[in-house]
């Protein structure tokens, strides 16, 4: 029964996240509000494929689809290889080919988290040892006033990651983001929101210090959205580009 109220509550959890109704859940994953109350309840201890088909409607993560069947007394279907596992390899040769080929603008591969696990030269000029640094360290260099940016491009800065975090923290969840979004949420804290921080973009840092310049960037982030292991599936290349002419020549003058 203990481990029935755990399924349970996942279930009621993933389902109020999205603000679906158990109609709404069991319209989509082709069974009944009574059986979606019966799981979530404690009452009914559902399959397999009844779970998938739940996973699916919620648009679960991997890693939250395996947590899902674990809480059932199921078996997880996906496994978690190391980066540097063989299975792998032909991530990281996509991954590099990746990082080269965007030279001499900056790219950097993420792990949920904020874990920054990979950079071409390029992002390792504007921050040395970017790579392995703690995630709270990032946040700190994005969002302090040690940063040097202007006071305005600051504060830009600190929603623009803060909303990037939560919506992360929505889309693809992961235990480590509450923290980093507690973080990130002390640093907004007595700041006034700008009107045009633009909730939905996908830009990390609207503006990065190169030497004495400010410089504007827009940024893509490319996913592995069929990611066959929970590994694949996590990780994150972001693609940094300039966003005038002025900037991609800081960009490319960087010795």
């Amino acid at each position: 029964m203990t481990q029935l109220t755990l399924l349970g509550d996942q279930l009621r959890s993933h389902r109020k996240r999205l603000g679906m109704s158990q109609l709404a859940l069991a319209s989509v994953a082709d069974s009944t509000s009574r059986y979606i109350s019966f799981i979530e309840t404690g009452r009914s201890r559902p399959g397999k494929a009844v779970l998938l088909k739940i996973a699916k409607a919620l648009t679960l993560t991997l890693r939250d689809t395996n947590a899902l069947l674990l809480s059932a007394g199921l078996p997880s279907i996906y496994v978690e290889p190391a980066l540097d596992d063989e299975q792998m390899a032909p991530v990281k040769r996509l991954v590099k080919q990746v990082l080269e080929k965007h030279e001499p603008f900056p790219a950097w591969v993420i792990a949920p988290g904020l874990n920054f696990i990979d950079s071409n030269a390029a992002a390792e000029k504007i921050f040395p040892g970017i790579v392995n640094q703690a995630p709270e360290h990032m946040i700190h260099i994005w969002c302090s006033r040690e940063t040097h940016l202007t006071e305005e491009t600051r504060v830009e800065t600190v929603f623009q990651l803060l909303d990037g975090l939560r919506s992360e923290a929505f889309h693809y969840p992961h235990p480590r983001l509450p923290g980093l979004i507690s973080i990130a949420e002390q640093y907004a804290k007595g700041l006034s929101r700008p009107n045009d921080v633009n909730v939905d973009s996908p830009v990390l840092c609207p503006k990065l210090l190169i030497g004495d310049k400010e410089v504007n960037t827009l940024s893509t982030v490319m996913r592995f959205d069929k990611g066959t292991n929970i590994t694949m599936a996590e990780i994150r290349i972001e693609l940094v580009f300039p966003a005038d002419d002025e900037s991609e020549a800081v960009f490319r003058n960087m010795p």
